[in-house]
């Protein structure tokens, strides 16, 4: 999250593994002034291998053995970005993402994890870990019974694997495990690979030994001695390779594509990139690619990358020679060995438990404080941003409609309404709620857009009043361009143009639109017009101001905050294309005032009163429950006097929770009412009758609820 400190350093990191989530932590306890702090994963949650095969057995749920990456970058007040990198230039010192604006750094650390060394064919590879629990319920749904699947790997990820699935199988499919040693786990003591290889007798999982697995084709894993295994398919636990792009950067990488680091953590050929993790390769001291390594890595990672972007030197991390293993054996029983001796039972099951979820509470529950913003700056035209940092970015979006500001450099757009069409102008502002600037600019253009679907106009120019954080030229830079680039795709999908804007500098970003719009005389909606027995339609799920404010306080889970983004950054085009073939009397979009605001505006101008059946109001994901605890946005409380006298519950709460980018509220004739609820959910929307139009009581302009 932002703070007012000016962005000196940018420090990127990329990927969600065990040493990141450490790094996170270490700066969520003492934020370095002036180090703007980037979090760029694959998925909103990130597994703890330690529990994936407890997870596979059914003895954690998926929510105990995974990190939800949203509460633990909240508390680092780091920025989260869930994307996949596809690249990454050193000599640009920028990472490339699909269908996004590239991501700047200074300073950035790689844990991305690694992939299984394969050979050509099918199969499925067991790490990334969030992907293979995806692929194996895939397989799972889709394979035959008796089936039989292979688990090639005979180390202590691919042997604890086997034993795993063994029971989550129950006898459904065959396995058969492929190493190529002559038992498994042959680094282990000898007590422990006796230990193993009974488990996985006693398991009923098939050994072939000494052999390795070649090439996987048509239902036949061909083996080294010549033979070949009669399989559905293969799990690859083998050895790990780095991703390929890492190599392709140009970053000095190992045989298997790992990058090469120093004894600090910092790569061989780029002092600025750091690794750790399966996806680095440490320079003459070899360590096996378990996540016990990770872990320990990542205090010395956090103090090297604060080193770095402060310009202090590194220091040397010299990990120790041997550590603790513990492989569960299942139904209670693990088995554990260090320096030559071994121990097993109940007892070291117990042991991995606790271990593991103590570890999980380091990053689930840590308890950290936040940390207060820095001083303020000069405001006023002080704070403008230069000339070149907005003509530059906005130079960088395509043109059409002939509007030609970002060329002439004018003091205004000139513009030419088409004969016949009236115009229709609103402007909407708001400080930075998310720290990623392109998802921000796509949110903040489709709230400003609402204004003009509510009215039935088709929107048609925009001007931009942004704010970014004060820093380096070319930090504002990017940080305006993401945002505009967000905000210019956005709008552009609606047929609206950004025709230029007016930029400053502030302590925290912000962005807002002056938009105009275009529409026929005759078919302006308006909040007035309800009669009574009209059908109020909600076109959007409420609950964005709840789960912001969850997000503020780390208590939003990551699913939750990907739910409302992506309803956020959805207009209400097709919403009100939709709702316009059938008719309303009239509409307003769901904003600030919340949903009893917005329709207590609605009453009043039409005269009515309203009844809302509660049980019919769609909620996004984890709103009731944040709304359970108590978590609301800064102006619900106000928002909820427009209620009058009604109990305090959380379902009032979400009708007076401020909405960001909400639905369309309409009042469909009930003749029309359902045929218009039909089309807006067969185009995918998440809209309901929500309630209905009464004639005014006494009091005239109440909400009641049913």
């Amino acid at each position: 999250m932002q703070t007012s400190r000016p962005v000196e350093t940018d420090l990127v990191l990329l990927g969600a593994g065990h040493a990141h989530l450490e790094v996170l932590r270490r700066f969520a306890l003492r934020p370095e002034p002036g180090v703007r702090l980037t979090l760029i994963g694959r998925e909103p949650e990130t597994p703890y291998s330690g529990m994936l095969p407890g997870l596979l057995r059914g003895e954690y749920t998926r929510q105990e053995a995974h990190i939800d990456l949203a509460p633990l970058a909240a508390m680092a007040k780091a920025r989260l970005i869930l994307a996949e990198v596809t690249a990454f230039n050193p000599i640009t010192r920028t990472l490339s993402i699909a269908d996004r604006p590239d991501v700047g750094f200074d300073v950035l650390s790689i844990d991305v994890g690694g992939i299984p060394a394969a050979p050509p064919g099918e199969g499925i590879g067991v790490k990334p870990i969030g992907r293979f629990l995806e692929q194996l319920t895939r397989l799972e749904a889709e394979l035959p019974d008796a089936s039989r699947i292979a688990v090639v790997g005979g180390g202590p990820a691919g042997s604890e694997l086997a034993l795993a699935l063994a029971v989550r199988f129950a006898g459904r499919f065959r396995l058969v495990l492929v190493c190529a040693t002559a038992d498994p786990v042959a680094e282990a003591p000898a007590a422990a690979r006796r230990a193993v290889r009974q488990a996985l007798v006693d398991a009923g999982v098939e050994l072939v030994c000494g052999v390795t697995a070649v090439e996987l084709e048509a239902d036949r894993l061909v083996l080294s001695d010549g033979s070949s295994v009669d399989v559905a398919t293969a799990l690859w636990a083998t050895g790990v390779e780095g991703p390929a792009f890492l190599a392709a950067s140009g970053v000095a990488c190992d045989r298997a594509g790992c990058i090469r680091v120093n004894h600090d953590l910092s790569s061989v050929s780029h002092p600025f990139i750091f690794a750790a993790g399966d996806c680095a390769a440490l320079e003459g001291n070899v360590r096996p690619k378990a996540g016990v390594w990770a872990v320990r890595a990542g205090a010395p990672l956090a103090e090297n990358l604060r080193r770095a972007a402060t310009g202090r030197p590194l220091e040397r991390w010299r990990p120790q020679r041997d550590a603790l293993a513990i492989l569960g054996l299942g139904h209670g029983r693990a088995v554990a060995w260090r320096n030559g001796i071994a121990v097993q039972g109940h007892k070291i099951g117990w042991l991995k438990d606790r271990i593991d979820r103590r570890w999980m509470r380091g990053y689930t529950d840590p308890g950290i404080p936040v940390e207060p913003d820095g001083p303020e700056r000069c405001g006023g035209a002080g704070a403008k941003v230069g000339a070149e940092i907005l003509f530059g970015a906005l130079a960088a979006l395509p043109r059409s409609n002939g509007l030609d500001l970002m060329e002439t450099r004018d003091d205004g757009a000139v513009l030419k309404p088409p004969v016949g069409k009236l115009l229709v102008q609103s402007v909407d502002h708001f400080r930075a709620f998310l720290d990623d600037p392109y998802v921000f600019g796509q949110i903040a253009a489709a709230h400003a857009l609402s204004n003009m679907h509510a009215m039935g106009a088709a929107p048609w120019t925009a001007l931009a009043i942004a704010s970014v954080q004060a820093g380096p030229a070319a930090k504002m830079r990017a940080e305006l361009a993401a945002m505009l680039r967000g905000a210019a795709e956005v709008l552009q999908a609606d047929g609206c143009n950004l025709a230029g804007g007016h930029s400053a500098e502030a302590a925290e970003p912000a962005l807002g639109f002056s938009v105009t719009g275009l529409v026929d005389s005759g078919k302006i909606l308006r909040k007035a017009g309800l009669q009574p027995g009209d059908q109020l339609i909600l076109t959007k799920p409420l609950g964005t101001g709840i789960i912001l404010a969850g997000h503020r306080a780390a208590n939003a889970r990551a699913q939750w905050l990907i739910a409302a983004i992506q309803s956020m950054r959805v207009t209400n085009a097709s919403a009100a294309r939709i709702a316009m073939a059938h008719r309303p009397r009239a509409g307003t979009d769901v904003a600030g005032f919340g949903l009893a605001g917005h329709l207590m505006e609605m009453l009043g101008a039409s005269g009515m009163s309203a009844v809302l059946r509660m049980e019919a109001v769609p909620a996004l994901p984890g709103a009731r429950a944040l709304a359970a605890h108590g978590i609301e946005s800064t102006l619900t409380g106000q928002n909820r006097r427009l209620l009058g006298d009604v109990p305090d519950n959380p379902d009032i709460a979400l009708l007076a929770d401020p909405q960001t980018s909400g639905g369309l509220l309409l009042g469909v004739p009930a003749a029309r009412a359902e045929a218009c609820l039909q089309a807006l959910l067969d185009d995918g929307l998440t809209a309901a009758i929500i309630g209905e139009v009464e004639p005014a009581g006494e009091r005239g302009g109440r909400i009641r609820l049913a």
